[in-house]
């Protein structure tokens, strides 16, 4: 009787010898299964090296961009090596993983973040620039968008709809400095290159020692300049910039969203807010099955169903809204939760809610699509209005007290 019959049972000593030397016979690895460079899933895959390699060139070309407009200012300032070569990164590769992407909630959130990058970030900047209303001292008048200064109209809008929305409508929405790590530095958002585990997550806290250095910065952009504040300024602004291009040159050791997790002090800001305010991810212990596929899915390293079991919810500083673990969990356990619950409290946004709101054959998808480009119109028009009465009579008031009618003084 042959030991690899089916039938074989193990009886006679001719099967017994024959399951012995099977046990015995070193397994044989196969080789890990790459994913085609066409196809991103939440459940992050493993890429090809020449990925891997196109995804670091790029992080070195945007660092290099900054570098030079900062510092070397050789080239004429071209735009293929200044501020905005980010980008034009961005651009880039954001096509190709909004192609990629398979997950209908996430490049609907792709095309949204990378269309914002594009008018907000890029455009209006470049082509029509204007000065938005302000408090403070700023060394330098704010330009729109000026999310991250403090004192700015965009600073207080942004911190209203994160208090009602959460931390997403930046982080995971509009914000650049999370849009070059989603579209570029997808090739290391596998498990090998994320930092997960105890450790990980309580290196969390670091973020918390740049935000102490952002409220000084807060504190000096509201005083008349000095030596003191300019100089402080500008220490802050290294200890942003820096760390900030370096953590993408890092991204095979800690991941791509190793800024976000570790170093981040607006992040840390908006944070803040998403504990303090309305958003939340509500869970559902009753269905859950514990599968671990939201941690998985999760480039934040956050324990999601852990926090859940323990507080029946998942409202951490931490959480980007990104949607990843809320469209993917196969059971509907897990369901965003924001200001709308207010005033609808049936409303569930799980994952059946959510993958249906991103579903381009529904009329309601197309005209919330045409709705969000027309706002985009809008914004290039205003920028090209304002940008062409500086000087005049019809240009933007500057000062932020004067506009909203309070007696806020601008220096």
């Amino acid at each position: 009787m042959n030991s690899m019959d089916p039938t074989c049972s193990g009886e006679t000593p001719v099967c017994q010898e024959g399951l012995r030397l099977a046990s015995a016979r070193p397994a044989t690895l196969r080789p890990k299964r790459l994913m085609p460079v066409d196809q991103q899933r939440s459940l992050a895959g493993r890429y090809p090296l020449w990925v891997k390699g196109l995804s670091l060139l790029a992080f070195t070309w945007a660092f290099l961009g900054w570098l030079n407009e900062t510092w070397f200012f050789q080239f004429n300032n071209s735009i293929w090596l200044n501020r905005y070569t980010e980008y034009v990164i961005i651009l880039a590769f954001g096509i190709w993983r909004i192609v990629a992407e398979k997950n209908p909630y996430n490049r609907r959130r792709l095309i949204i973040l990378v269309a914002n990058v594009m008018v907000l970030w890029w455009l209006i900047p470049w082509l029509f620039p204007f000065i938005e209303p302000y408090m403070g001292y700023l060394g330098v008048l704010p330009a729109f968008p000026s999310l991250h200064t403090p004192g700015t109209l965009t600073f207080f809008l942004v911190l209203g709809a994160v208090f009602l929305f959460g931390r997403r409508v930046i982080c995971g929405w509009n914000c650049p400095c999370v849009g070059i790590r989603e579209v570029v530095g997808f090739p290391f958002r596998q498990a090998d290159h994320v930092p997960r585990g105890r450790w990980a997550w309580r290196l969390r806290h670091l973020k918390w020692l740049w935000f102490a250095l952002y409220l000084g910065a807060m504190w000096a952009m509201t005083r008349p300049a000095n030596n003191i504040t300019a100089g402080y300024l500008g220490f802050f602004g290294l200890m942003v910039a820096l760390p900030y291009f370096f953590t993408m040159l890092l991204s095979p050791w800690i991941g791509n969203r190793g800024y976000c997790r570790y170093l981040c002090p607006y992040g840390a800001t908006f944070g803040l807010l998403n504990k303090a305010g309305m958003f939340r991810i509500d869970y559902n212990a009753d269905t859950c099955t514990q599968c671990g596929l939201c941690e998985k899915v999760c480039d934040m390293g956050i324990p999601v169903w852990k926090l859940g079991t323990a507080k029946g919810r998942i409202d951490t500083t931490e959480c980007m809204g990104c949607g990843r673990c809320v469209t993917e969990c196969p059971t509907q356990s897990l369901a965003f939760h924001d200001v709308r619950n207010l005033f609808f409290p049936t409303l569930r946004q799980d994952r059946v809610w959510l993958r249906r709101r991103a579903d381009w054959n529904l009329p309601a998808t197309r005209w919330r699509s045409a709705g969000f480009v027309l706002v985009l119109v809008m914004v290039l028009a205003g920028g090209w209005y304002y940008s062409g009465r500086i000087g005049s009579g019809a240009e933007l008031i500057n000062n932020l007290g004067t506009l909203c009618g309070l007696p806020i003084l601008t220096w």
